[in-house]
């Protein structure tokens, strides 16, 4: 016997009438093909979104490191600041080591030499005693009285064994 359709078969119309689903279960079937759809959409959107979260970290990973280069590059910068900053300061406090010796001298080396309207110099009127020098110094066709050149020469005389 050869049955060309499944309708003639008696078994198979007995296995399609047991196969036949009610509408609640069509429904349901539905419900659940439908939903897989959508779980595919929401899945596609959560890799993308997984995908965007992986760019950003992955900027945000560069950012970070760049940050920490530049970080380093500034505190290397300031530990050699800060150790030329100590150079200077010993520098500065070698300098003013040898100012106060050489303004030890000079008070010493002038003691005894009062210039006009003048105290004899000491460590108090000291700047402006200087100043006085200074401007003798610099102005000297002001002071062209023979006591005023006699003064400067006692003054050079005084000095000149003061080692700068």
């Amino acid at each position: 016997l050869i049955v060309h359709s499944l309708s003639g078969c008696p078994r198979a119309t007995s296995a399609m009438k047991k196969a036949k689903l009610s509408g609640e279960q069509m429904l349901t079937i539905k419900q659940r093909a439908s939903n897989g759809i959508e779980n595919d959409e929401e899945i596609k959107q959560l890799d993308e979104e997984i995908k965007e979260l992986n760019e950003s970290n992955s900027q945000m990973e560069a950012d970070m490191i760049k940050l920490r280069t530049q970080i380093t590059t500034m505190e290397s910068n300031l530990k050699t600041i800060e150790e030329e900053n100590k150079v200077i300061e010993q520098q500065n406090e070698s300098l003013l080591h040898e100012l106060a010796n050489l303004s030890q001298s000079l008070i010493h080396s002038l003691a005894n030499i009062q210039l006009p309207h003048m105290e004899p110099i000491n460590e108090q009127n000291f700047d402006a005693y200087v100043t006085t020098l200074t401007d003798m110094y610099t102005n000297q066709d002001r002071y062209q009285s023979p006591e005023n050149k006699a003064l400067l020469e006692n003054i050079k005389q005084a000095v000149r064994g003061i080692q700068v």
